[in-house]
């Protein structure tokens, strides 16, 4: 379907498919039915979507968690297939199809919370897997956001593009390498969760908006999904600056000191870290946190 009544059918189709299980989740958490997930202690700022709706969207993909947990697929197998639809979405959105990109946006999404819990349900989290999923999170990012790129080339909009890029390999660097220290603070505004959220609802609303400003030209500049980029870029720069400033304080507060210096017995390429304090050898030695997400 296309022209204005496929904008207008497949935006109502979004709309109502997320819209209609949250009223009966929200309806349910209010009567005591539901029980929201304890809010964890905050680190580097407040998150922009809060335990009810992680609530929600867990409570939705309930019935996928238990035929993930029957079915033979592997947390590794769905790891990788979510690569798969990252590369799908690029090419939606670099050629402008921008309804089909907010679907593979969202679904790809939830196959990155899918492979984490399925992990946790058949006990096969390991800390290759984390590494893997961690790895191909980023890979996705710069598929996804790489394909916004490609769009708004030769647009100020491309610019935007590439720092939201950017950005969010810094917020993500910045948690990982905090966690290697000891130093967790995953809080922040633009949790990769967050980011694909914001950019799956603005593609979906794009086509719907941009047809009728700007008619069905070869290449709308869809100034919602522009828009959306801005305000990640923003708000991706503030999520880093602050996770960045937070850990600082965390090492100034902990006292943690690493110095790197070549050992006589190491070879000589090789750098080795040394904490200076328990409390970062502890950091070192902690377990890294399964199926890290961004």
């Amino acid at each position: 379907m296309s022209g204005r009544l496929g904008d207008v059918v497949c935006l109502l189709g979004f709309i109502a498919f997320f819209t209609i299980p949250f009223l009966v989740h929200g309806v349910k958490v209010l009567t005591g039915a539901i029980k929201l997930p304890p809010a964890r202690a905050r680190g580097a700022g407040a998150r922009l979507f809060g335990p009810l709706f992680i609530s929600y969207y867990y409570w939705l993909l309930g019935p996928v968690f238990r035929a993930m947990a029957r079915s033979r697929w592997t947390p590794n197998q769905v790891t990788i297939l979510t690569l798969g639809v990252a590369a799908a979405t690029s090419v939606a959105i670099a050629t402008g199809h921008f309804t089909l990109a907010s679907w593979l946006v969202i679904g790809g999404g939830t196959l990155d919370i899918i492979d984490g819990q399925l992990a946790r349900t058949k006990n096969m989290a390991t800390s290759a897997g984390a590494f893997l999923d961690s790895t191909v999170d980023r890979i996705c990012d710069g598929l996804v956001f790489g394909g916004c790129v490609v769009y708004y080339a030769g647009t100020p909009i491309m610019y935007v593009a590439l720092a939201v890029l950017v950005m969010s390999f810094t917020v993500s660097y910045a948690r990982s390498r905090a966690e290697f220290f000891g130093i967790t603070g995953s809080e922040g505004l633009m949790q990769r969760a967050d980011r694909l959220a914001v950019l799956g609802m603005a593609l979906a609303f794009a086509s719907f908006f941009g047809h009728r400003s700007e008619g069905f030209v070869p290449h709308p500049f869809y100034a919602v999904t522009a828009g959306a980029l801005c305000l990640l870029a923003f708000l991706n720069t503030i999520t880093a600056v602050r996770r960045i400033l937070w850990t600082m304080a965390q090492f100034r507060r902990r006292g943690l000191e690493v110095s790197a210096q070549i050992r006589p017995s190491a070879p000589a390429n090789v750098v080795l870290i040394e904490p200076k304090s328990a409390d970062a050898l502890l950091g070192a030695k902690r377990e890294t946190a399964l199926r890290i997400g961004g």
